[in-house]
């Protein structure tokens, strides 16, 4: 009898623990932002992720904004090498990459030709900014404007 009670009084113990640590609220991570047009397309993330990775060839610091339509038609993704460790500021074609290119590989993607990207901010837990050029694909060449974004690590 008394080793029942003891194994009911371990299950309960072990029940009551689960369901302690389970109730533990764990921070959310906001919501990034990831938006541009592209000719008279406005391409808006559904899935935003942004984080920072340290580039092998290069051995610096690259910022990587990423992310899907909400049809999951386009994958869309920014990308900032930092020449000089992670910093806001200006960055161009030598240090900026953008690509829009379809899930599917129904068509042919764009990449950048020329592209400018204005890093508001930037720090252990978010980055943001705006960003603009000209993407390209085969002999297309199409406006990139109105380009924004706003990640969470």
């Amino acid at each position: 009898m008394r080793l029942k009670i003891f194994v009911w009084a371990v299950v309960a113990i072990i029940t009551g623990a689960g369901l302690a640590g389970c109730s533990k609220k764990k921070e959310a991570t906001p919501e990034g932002t990831f938006t541009f047009r592209v000719g008279d397309i406005t391409y808006h993330s559904n899935s935003t992720q942004g984080y920072i990775s340290d580039t092998v060839i290069a051995g610096k610091k690259t910022l990587i904004i990423d992310g899907v339509t909400n049809n999951f038609a386009k994958h869309m993704e920014l990308m900032i090498t930092f020449p000089n460790g992670l910093q806001a500021g200006q960055y161009d074609q030598s240090t900026g990459e953008m690509t829009l290119m379809d899930i599917q590989q129904k068509e042919e993607g764009y990449i950048t030709k020329a592209i400018s990207i204005k890093l508001e901010s930037i720090n252990s837990k978010q980055a943001e900014g705006t960003f603009s050029g000209t993407l390209i694909s085969g002999e297309i060449e199409k406006p990139l404007t109105d380009g924004t974004f706003k990640v969470y690590f």
